[in-house]
């Protein structure tokens, strides 16, 4: 059923820039819905706190696991440890608190319901980023693998999505 949720939102948000609206980006988190501020502000902190089992107390607490993977593990915190660069899982650490530490790109409007997506550049066409935005990339991924979504027509890179209502919905890569 999540996966069902999930799939379409994020197929839906990686092509929202060939659709072409406008993207809305929330570049101060202090304006981002206070629900949504929370579970941010606790994912960065289990990021910073060096211990990714934190991850599964944020998942015990809203009661719903967010999507890890397409191919949906029963435990998500040690899937994100395996898919860790390193055993403890500090790198999936990193790249959640570097994600999470970028503007948020809001997805859908208010009357239809908001989610929030980071890092703001996987809404974004990367053929089309600007000089400032590329730099922004590069915090995230190398050089090779920013010219592989630009081959590929879409960030397919980490990223992280947030329910209007502060669920952590998924932290996924790929297409």
């Amino acid at each position: 059923m999540r996966l069902a949720v999930i799939l379409p939102m994020c197929l839906a948000a990686s092509a929202l820039w060939a659709e072409g609206p406008e993207m809305h980006i929330v570049e101060d988190p202090t304006l981002l819905p206070p629900e949504v501020q929370e579970t941010r502000d606790a994912l960065i902190a289990v990021a910073r706190s060096g211990d990714i089992e934190g991850l599964g107390d944020i998942i015990e607490a809203q009661g719903s696991t967010p999507t890890v993977s397409f191919g949906l593990p029963d435990d998500p915190v040690a899937w994100l440890a395996e898919a860790s660069g390193d055993p403890e899982g500090y790198e999936i650490l990193a790249i959640l608190q570097n994600a999470l530490e970028m503007p948020a790109a809001v997805l859908g409007n208010e009357a239809e319901g908001q989610s929030y997506a980071w890092p703001y550049l996987s809404q974004m066409d990367p053929n089309e980023l600007t000089p400032a935005q590329q730099v922004d990339a590069y915090r995230l991924v190398p050089v090779e693998d920013l010219q592989g979504f630009r081959d590929f027509g879409g960030w397919i890179g980490w990223r992280v999505f947030i329910g209007p209502d502060g669920e952590w919905q998924a932290l996924v890569a790929g297409d």
